[in-house]
């Protein structure tokens, strides 16, 4: 019995340290923008918060990209190291690394040639004369920071699947480097350039210790390492579809971001541009959750996946589909009780943890920030279950269903509920649009695993996508044969 005890004590202690490291490996993007806001509306004020709100579309934008890298390399090389096909590994590893890097790079460029078009496009000469300043400033200061983000991105991913130490060490250098910058911006000169540009200064750091540890770190370093310089297409390509609804739900999200400055700013006031801003730093703590349980879904799930869809006998398919099917329900039960702590914690500390980065300067952009936070209390829930469920559409290639989701829950539900409530209710009626929309998306979910499943789903077997699941064990044995 005590044996028993202590066998699941640690087993317990195991998954914990995954989750924790899971969300390590995803929140480096969610912990900046927090820093970012804290800082520009601690010592920018209401004009910084919101110049940094403006620029955001663009920003998500470079996200989208990386997003759809890393999120679909993750995918595709964590079935690769469950099957143990360490020579499919490195080919899409590289070719991860090799287009990430172009693509980023090509996207800096476009930025910067067309920088004073795109900032009008924002709205940033919609404002005021310190909007369109510090605007400017938080747009040039972010080029430095796009490529070295997208290398890091994907080197975590490795680094998870590899050597979790260095995954953690790795991220303290991060985090350290970020903090002392912006402590010595704060204590010396503020400003917005200076804020931002430590962003860049502080992910290159970190990256420069990755390569020291593929230089000196033995056979994990060699897993985390660029090999070799990949620009087939055929090596990227289900990576590539993959990560892409990650990309269109982020490309939507930026969509979202600039309809709803315009039109706030046509209809409300630059307040509520900043409440915005300071609502979206508060979201990214419950998104750090959200994120890492994303990362560990996707790399659970894809393990099992790949055992499933690599079985070579009925014995081992059993074993796997079983092993596929605790898994899920852990994770499901699991992010259900987690996200209703999260709201109910957030519902509670929403108007002091909007204190924490405006002291009562502005009360309408307070205010709205509240109702913003208690509006994602009120949807977090609904929000953990559908990424869970997109997730594992990605795993098993379920394209077009986490297409039509990603549009709908990323722009469709949320810009629209936020316009319809908005002209009914005003304010209050546009904080409230990002719950409606939430649930939304899931009932959208219900009726996507409806189709396919051909009747509504009552227990979680009915979401395991079976036509898609049978379509990959079928492809593998393809490709099997054709080796």
């Amino acid at each position: 019995m005590n044996k028993s005890k202590e066998a699941s004590k640690g087993t317990w202690r195991s998954k914990a340290k995954t989750v924790f490291l899971a969300m390590i490996a995803e929140i480096d993007m969610t912990v900046l923008n927090v820093i970012n806001i804290f800082v520009v509306s601690r010592f920018l004020g209401t004009d910084g918060a919101a110049a940094y709100e403006v620029v955001m579309p663009c920003i998500m934008v470079v996200c989208a990209l990386i997003a759809m890298g890393y999120n679909g390399v993750q995918a595709v090389c964590a079935k690769d190291y469950g099957a143990r096909d360490l020579a499919a590994f490195e080919r899409h590893k590289n070719a991860g690394y090799t287009w990430m890097t172009v693509a980023v790079a090509a996207l800096t460029l476009l930025y910067a040639l067309f920088k004073a078009p795109l900032l009008d496009l924002l709205g940033a000469n919609d404002g005021s004369a310190a909007l369109a300043r510090f605007s400017g400033e938080c747009y040039s200061a972010f080029l430095f920071f796009y490529l070295p983000q997208s290398l890091f991105s994907l080197a975590v991913c490795f680094l998870f699947l590899e050597d979790r130490r260095q995954l953690l060490v790795t991220n303290l250098i991060l985090y350290g480097c970020i903090l002392a910058g912006n402590i010595f911006v704060a204590l010396t000169r503020p400003s917005m350039t200076g804020f931002m540009a430590v962003n860049g200064i502080g992910t290159a750091l970190a990256d420069i210790y990755v390569v020291l540890y593929c230089l000196f770190g033995g056979s994990g370093g060699s897993r985390v390492a660029v090999t070799a310089i990949n620009l087939r297409f055929k090596d990227i390509r289900e990576a590539f579809f993959t990560g892409l609804p990650d990309f269109m739900e982020y490309t939507f999200v930026a969509i979202l971001y600039l309809g709803e400055n315009l039109y706030v700013l046509s209809r409300f006031s630059e307040s509520l541009i900043a409440g915005i801003g300071i609502f979206e730093a508060i979201d990214n703590l419950p998104e750090i959750i959200c994120v890492g349980f994303c990362f560990l879904v996707t790399g659970t799930l894809g393990t099992k996946v790949g055992r499933l869809v690599g079985a070579s006998s009925g014995g081992e398919t059993d074993e796997a589909e079983k092993s596929l099917v605790i898994a899920a329900k852990q994770l499901t039960k699991g992010g259900t009780l987690g996200s209703l702590a999260v709201s109910v914690v957030l519902i509670l500390t929403a108007r002091p943890l909007v204190g924490l980065f405006m002291e009562g300067e502005d009360a309408a952009a307070m205010n709205s920030a509240v109702l913003l936070t208690i509006s994602c209390a009120i949807g977090f829930v609904f929000y953990m279950l559908n990424s869970e469920l997109v997730c594992y559409y990605k795993v098993v290639g379920a394209y077009i269903p986490a297409h039509i989701f990603f549009f709908a829950e990323a722009l469709l539900f949320p810009l629209g509920f936020k316009l319809l409530l908005g002209e009914l209710f005003g304010v209050i009626g546009f904080c409230m649009g990002g719950a409606a929309g939430e649930i939304a998306a899931f009932l959208l979910n219900l009726c996507i695993v409806w189709r396919t499943a051909g009747h509504f789903p009552r227990r979680l077997s009915d979401f395991r996508m079976e036509q898609y699941l049978q379509r990959a064990v079928q492809k593998h044995r393809i490709s099997e044969v054709s080796r």
